[in-house]
């Protein structure tokens, strides 16, 4: 026998309902899935949202995403 560490991470899902703070779920949604770039056993691998709110929580959230800052993990003001 071998000894072996296995990372099986969880299958995470973000849900908004139509009751949500947008803003909130945006910023959380965002959070969620890029913290360390993604590359963690929690980051959320799906977005569910209410077809209500939908189109306001997508439209928010693509225009937060474009203005992540990508590169350097270790260089001021990089997000991802």
């Amino acid at each position: 026998m071998k000894k072996v560490s296995l990372e099986l991470g969880g299958n995470a899902p973000f849900i908004v309902f139509d009751d949500a703070d947008i803003d909130a779920a945006v910023d959380g949604a965002i959070q969620a899935k890029f913290r360390n770039a993604g590359q963690t056993c929690v980051s959320s691998n799906r977005l569910y949202v209410q077809s209500s709110v939908h189109d306001e929580f997508v439209e928010k959230f693509v225009e937060k995403v474009r203005h992540l800052s990508v590169g350097d993990g270790f260089a001021p003001g990089v997000d991802v």
